[in-house]
């Protein structure tokens, strides 16, 4: 007798937290009708896509400046704030001109990383028997803790880790850069405006 075998394959979609580190100690009222300004406090780390980084930014504040503008057009695309005003040459709360904002975002921490994610693929050796092949995937990964100030009180009232993060496909390193900056700016943006936190998997 013989005996058949049935082979199925189930695919599973993999939700990741983006968002993290979460300490509230105030909503955000009414944010779309709210002046704001953000910031980026600190030095950028680039630990990882160094040559990726040197070939597109001629600085750091070069890069400051980009990711600031990402930030604003992102959240005024979605009606987030009323204003966004980005100032690529302030570091620090304290040195702000708070002027008639509400709410200051500064953007601390920012490092830019990668990691590298094996898997098995099937194949076959030279004598047609089948074999589990390893193969990896690298992936840009920024990462940056964001912090909201509420100007009236004059003190933080919320702050949260996000990452984004995108694979390399065909070596276009500066395009997994990109789009590793832009699924970060809209993890921020998302959470802001919906609390969203998890997302499927990239």
């Amino acid at each position: 007798m013989l005996a058949s075998f049935v082979v199925t394959f189930s695919s599973c979609k993999v939700s990741k937290a983006y968002v993290q580190n979460i300490s509230k100690k105030q909503d955000l009222v009414a944010p779309s009708s709210k002046n704001v300004l953000a910031f980026v406090s600190g030095d950028v780390l680039v630990n990882e896509f160094t040559k990726t980084f040197d070939k597109n930014y001629e600085d750091k504040n070069e890069f400051v400046a980009e990711f600031l503008n990402a930030f604003k057009e992102q959240a005024n695309l979605n009606s987030l704030f009323q204003i966004t005003t980005v100032d690529a040459g302030i570091e620090r709360y304290e040195d702000l001109n708070k002027g008639n904002q509400d709410y200051i975002i500064s953007f601390t921490n920012l490092e830019i990383n990668n990691r590298v994610e094996f898997t098995s693929a099937g194949g076959f050796n030279v004598n047609g028997i089948g074999v589990q092949a390893p193969a990896s995937v690298e992936y840009c990964v920024m990462k940056v803790k964001v912090e909201v100030y509420d100007v009236l009180t004059d003190r933080e009232i919320l702050d949260f880790t996000v990452t984004g993060e995108a694979s390399v496909f065909m070596f276009n390193f500066t395009k997994t850069f990109q789009k590793a900056k832009e699924r970060t700016m809209t993890h921020v943006v998302n959470y802001l405006k919906s609390g969203t936190t998890t997302y499927e998997k990239y």
